[in-house]
């Protein structure tokens, strides 16, 4: 009676967990390809180029089309920008707050100017802070550097591995057989390995701190501007106390106000901005 009632006992469990495991299999796959949409959209929300995140919540400058200048407060977005103007512009349909620049059109932006806070705020001690620690760099931020010029380097390697671990558990859950299961891994896999910054060039790493000179292309003729080299990424080169010589561009920061005397960041779009010259010292030109 009692070897029936284990045997009844052990029929029951095995029938119990063998629900579980159909269970687990139908189920698992479904939650596996939710999270990784999930995660997926968390990504690409915050996915936004590190250089131009160094200008956001600042008061900027920049060329909309040929002529015209806009200013205001940048907001940086995953997929554009919001610029916050105080001065009320109107339109036919009523007063703006601000202006909406999409992606498509963010890529056409040449250059975006940040005038330096006035030395005797507390923004002004803190602009001065990230000046000094860029030319020279404490052993914090060098390994820093370091650890992510590595990452960099072997990027490819991290992904391949990245991809394998992912088809593994794919396989081992079942999921490779839940429709659009391959799609959505590799998604999740490509925007895993597209969090960290990939723009590491050694030419550049080599004058970051450093005095340069850009070339790019006004309306008529080549301008040449140096400043120094704060960052880089893929799409913009971040240079800092900038030389600003163009009488477009000279000719509008009066729009940004504060003293003329102050030193001007500038975000210079590599599609029309080349690093060109390394240079020994600045000459100031009015």
């Amino acid at each position: 009676m009692f070897l029936l009632q284990v045997r009844i006992g052990v029929d029951l469990l095995l029938g119990y967990l063998i629900l579980v495991m159909d269970t687990l299999a139908f189920w698992l796959p479904l939650f596996l390809l939710f999270l990784s949409a999930l995660v997926g959209a968390l990504i690409k929300r915050r996915s936004c180029d590190h250089c131009l995140k160094r200008f956001s919540g600042n008061k900027v400058l920049l060329p909309i089309g040929t002529k015209d200048w806009i200013c205001g407060k940048l907001e940086v977005f995953a997929q554009g920008l919001e610029i916050i103007s105080p001065e009320k512009n109107q339109i036919p349909c009523g007063f703006v707050n601000s202006r909406i620049i999409p992606s498509k059109e963010v890529s056409e932006i040449s250059l975006l100017i940040r005038q330096a806070p006035e030395p005797d705020t507390r923004a002004g001690v803190e602009w001065r802070k990230e000046r000094e620690m860029l030319l020279n760099p404490t052993l914090r931020i060098r390994l820093k550097r370091f650890t992510l010029n590595s990452y960099n380097m072997l990027r490819d390697s991290f992904g391949q591995a990245l991809k394998t671990i992912i088809g593994t558990v794919s396989k081992e859950t079942r999921l490779g057989k839940a429709k659009g299961a391959d799609g959505r891994f590799h998604e999740m896999q490509s925007n895993l390995t597209g969090m960290v910054p990939n723009a590491w060039e050694p030419i550049l790493e080599k004058y970051r701190g450093k005095l340069v000179a850009i070339e790019r292309m006004s309306e008529s003729e080549e301008i040449y501007e140096s400043g120094i080299l704060d960052d880089y990424s893929d799409k913009y080169l971040l240079l800092r106390d900038v030389n600003l010589i163009d009488p477009a561009i000279k000719n509008a920061l009066g729009i940004l106000g504060g003293s003329t005397d102050l030193c001007y960041d500038v975000l210079y779009s590599r599609t029309q901005t080349l690093l060109r010259y390394s240079v020994k010292s600045q000459s100031m030109q009015d």
